[in-house]
């Protein structure tokens, strides 16, 4: 009976490390300064001098409490532009 349990094992561990990957290759970083909120969305000036629009909503993790505009910022994005955690950051 040890063969089934070590397939299920090796089979849970494999999937961990595959949505690992997955969830690290849909993401990027993006760092500057926070131009506009206009409800859900936000757009921060980064440090390419772009302007990059992102969503951020309830499922998104919002660390150091509200943010207002002229905040420097880094977040964690999606592909689709969803920011799924934003910081305060202090230098740039």
């Amino acid at each position: 009976m040890k063969r089934p349990t070590t397939l299920f094992v090796f089979t849970l561990i494999s999937s961990i490390g595959i949505a690992t990957l997955l969830y690290a290759a849909s993401s990027k970083i993006v760092e500057g300064d926070l131009l506009k909120i206009e409800g859900e969305f936000y757009t921060v000036h980064d440090t390419a001098g772009h302007e990059v629009r992102l969503h951020v909503d309830k499922t998104t993790h919002l660390e150091g409490g509200t943010f207002k505009v002229g905040d420097k910022v880094e977040a964690y994005v999606t592909d689709k532009g969803h920011a799924r955690s934003l910081y305060h950051i202090k230098h740039l």
